[in-house]
């Protein structure tokens, strides 16, 4: 039987897919999952543990918020009842800098709130930089490890759709 010759195509699809994968896995901490809910309600209430305060960092796509009250102290309001890579129809994001009047659902940080509460927006300060150690307006990166990884998968990819498949001869 005569031997078969490898299509010459078949290292350019084999790099497309590993590069397509590199792409999936690079793009995935940046996308939330997208949950769906909704407010039973139509006009939110006030809570009983409502609170003001100015937002100083945000993380999770501003819905993860650190906040200095006006009592002074340092607390933490989730903006959501998902989690760091999930989103909702009632996220509630925050702004670095924005005065809130906080409504949230339970009686201590981490606050739970959520866009059926009553809090607002009361307006906009400017807020110095954090202290050494604080987190950032934007937090950390999502994902760096599995980014990282991406960005190798996806030129390896480039490399073997460029050069074909390591140990064949050429033009085979």
């Amino acid at each position: 039987m005569p031997e078969r010759l490898p299509s010459p195509v078949a290292p350019l699809v084999v790099g497309l897919l590993v590069a397509v994968l590199g792409l999936l896995l690079w793009s995935a901490p940046l996308r939330p999952a997208l949950a769906y809910a909704s407010c039973a309600s139509g006009s939110p209430s006030g809570s009983p543990y409502a609170f003001t305060g100015i937002v100083t960092a945000t993380d999770w796509q501003g819905r993860l918020a650190t906040v200095r009250t006006d009592a002074g102290q340092t607390v933490t309001v989730r903006g959501t009842p998902g989690g760091k890579n999930s989103a909702t129809s009632v996220d509630r994001s925050y702004e670095v800098g924005g005065r809130y009047e906080f409504h949230p659902v339970n009686a201590s940080s981490p606050y739970e709130d959520n866009d059926c509460t009553a809090t607002r927006l009361l307006g906009r300060v400017a807020v110095p930089p954090p202290a050494e150690g604080q987190p950032t307006a934007g937090g950390q990166p999502k994902g760096p490890g599995l980014i990282a990884i991406g960005v190798l998968v996806l030129a390896i990819g480039v490399y073997i759709g460029r050069r074909g498949i390591p140990g064949r001869a050429p033009g085979r």
